[in-house]
């Protein structure tokens, strides 16, 4: 029996073995159906909170295409409060 995983890294496509697939019905020992895709312990999202897929902790360290961090600096937009010295 070939075993397919439900949940796969976007980076090295490293299977979650958490996960099983078993006729197309996920199975796992906990629970009988995974979590929501945006629920998984692999799920990254970008600076902004936007979804970016999911990335395993050594590509999301390493291989990660997507930003971090804020894109720029919120504090030089609009009107300052403080005077410019």
């Amino acid at each position: 029996m070939k075993k397919e995983y439900l949940y796969h890294c976007a980076g090295c496509e490293k299977p979650d073995k958490e996960y099983i697939m078993n006729d197309g019905h996920p199975l796992s020992q906990d629970t009988y159906d995974g979590p929501r895709i945006t629920e998984h312990k692999w799920a990254r999202n970008d600076a902004y909170g936007i979804y970016t897929g999911l990335y395993c902790d050594k590509c999301y360290k390493h291989n990660y295409p997507y930003k971090k961090y804020r894109y720029h600096d919120e504090s030089y937009c609009g009107e300052r409060i403080e005077p410019n010295e």
